[in-house]
């Protein structure tokens, strides 16, 4: 009983302590909206590109992006200008943001937009977007989000979790201080022996980035983060696209005269998985229905599996292969249109 008492005055004084402190330090103020906060830095990169180079296909996409098309070969076998947007760890949420952020507001709306993507990546809004990849997301949003906050964050976040969002100190900085622990962490012991900050920096660089790797371990953390996208409720297509921003980029599309062309590329992850096959059967119908078009690759015999470099990526022979596809049914679209 005493250990308890103990117990209930400490953790009562670090609440009492925290909620004092932290909302000075890191400038919170309560109650707050639940959810991460946005500064008011928006980037317009893509937008200057897109206003200098007036391409006349823009291409998004994640790291699969790169790896299966070559822009430039692309172009010329389409005989058309082609922009890339091949952005590494992206996902429909910075999509979204993008078009919104940039292709809606520049002056110049190039004809057509390809989105490359796998699976049931466009309908999974909890995708990459914490961590490092919300700092990537903060770059191209405005300060008041509430599309993406809601589809992104507080629809995956529990009555409890949004009350403590918005009145709890010490929840709400508890990214801000696993980031001071971290780094005290990291830096501390080294500089002890006369390493500072770049030295530390420069050290772990080496050991996590430049080693050489176990191939099978990568492709281990591949899988694990791939899981997540075939899971019963993300491949439930009717249950996922209305808390999705599908619909949106479609509406964006639509209202600057812009083309939108979605392309499945081809996976290891799942293959012949008939979840898999349910959910793209009703994209397709979707899609169909919203005068999107969309090019299937997802189950394409001439994608070997010695063209791919891993689980989701093609390998630089795996490109060649595929961009010519690509082109040529490309190619019967604009025919076509």
């Amino acid at each position: 009983m005493r250990f308890y008492l103990k117990f209930t005055l400490v953790l009562t004084l670090i609440i009492f302590l925290s909620s004092s402190i932290l909302p000075r330090r890191y400038g919170f103020t309560f109650p707050r909206n639940p959810g991460p906060e946005l500064d008011k830095q928006v980037r317009f990169n893509y937008l200057d590109d897109l206003e200098a180079q007036r391409p006349e296909l823009a291409l998004m996409g994640d790291s699969t992006l790169g790896a299966s098309v070559e822009a430039d070969e692309l172009a010329q076998q389409i005989d058309k200008s082609v922009y890339s947007i091949g952005i590494p760890g992206s996902a429909s949420a910075l999509w979204y943001l993008i078009m919104k952020s940039n292709l809606a507001a520049s002056t110049y709306k190039p004809k057509y937009l390809l989105i490359l993507f796998r699976n049931s990546l466009l309908t999974t809004p909890g995708y990459r977007v914490h961590g490092s990849y919300f700092d990537l997301l903060d770059e191209y949003a405005e300060r008041n989000e509430p599309l993406l906050i809601q589809n992104s964050y507080l629809n995956f976040m529990n009555p409890l979790e949004i009350l403590a969002e918005e009145y709890f100190p010490l929840y709400v900085a508890r990214a801000n201080v696993r980031k001071a622990i971290d780094r005290h962490v990291r830096y501390f012991s080294p500089a002890l022996f006369g390493c500072d900050q770049d030295c530390a920096d420069l050290a772990l660089a080496e050991i996590f980035v430049g080693a050489d790797l176990e191939p099978q371990a990568l492709t281990d953390a591949i899988g694990s983060a791939e899981s997540y996208l075939y899971t019963p409720e993300r491949l439930d297509f009717a249950s996922q696209i209305d808390q999705s921003y599908l619909p949106e980029m479609i509406r964006i599309a639509n209202e600057n005269d812009i083309q939108l062309i979605f392309v499945r590329v081809k996976v290891k992850t799942n293959a012949g998985d008939p979840k898999v096959d349910a959910y793209i059967t009703s994209l397709s119908a979707y899609l169909k229905q919203n005068h999107a078009i969309f090019l299937d690759y997802g189950e394409d015999a001439r994608l070997t599996p010695d063209l791919f470099y891993d689980a989701i990526h093609l390998n630089e022979q795996g490109r060649k292969v595929f961009t010519p596809i690509l082109a040529q049914d490309l190619n019967a679209l604009f025919v076509e249109k």
